[in-house]
């Protein structure tokens, strides 16, 4: 379960990673609003997050495509406590239009407190229903020698 969901978060984060790469630093105000959003979508990126996403990027492309069960469970596991965890945090700081509320240069929009809650509880979800012994053998799937 684990490997399945990393597959389709690998994918998400490549596009939300390379799109924040691409909108801009929110550390810079113009016209009264911080850069780094997407059309009227406020999501105030900074290079920080845009970092950290390459970091959950490699994580999740590791649990989806390499890792066995175990490692990819554990992984997928703490990738989704680290999102929940920027989750609760966002929903305590959340930012203000003109980009002026931030922890450690990473400001918190309500899209991203979202994303980061939806894909963090799923992500502890698919580590949880992850089984890490292949079970037991049948006819359509015999043991392997």
């Amino acid at each position: 379960m684990a490997r399945f969901y990393a597959q389709i978060c690998t994918v998400v984060f490549l596009i939300v990673t390379i799109g924040g790469f691409f909108v801009g630093n929110a550390v810079t105000v113009a016209h009264g609003q911080a850069v780094g959003n997407v059309d009227g979508m406020q999501l105030h990126l900074t290079y920080v997050r845009d970092i950290l996403d390459l970091i959950l990027l490699a994580a999740f492309a590791y649990v989806g495509f390499i890792a066995n069960r175990r490692i990819g469970r554990i992984v997928s596991g703490v990738a989704g406590v680290v999102l929940l965890i920027l989750a609760v945090v966002g929903f305590l700081f959340v930012d203000t239009t003109r980009g002026s509320r931030s922890i450690l240069d990473l400001h918190f929009t309500l899209a991203f407190n979202i994303f980061d809650l939806v894909v963090g509880v799923l992500a502890i979800l698919a580590a949880l229903g992850t089984v890490e012994d292949e079970g037991p053998t049948s006819i359509i799937r015999p043991a392997s020698s």
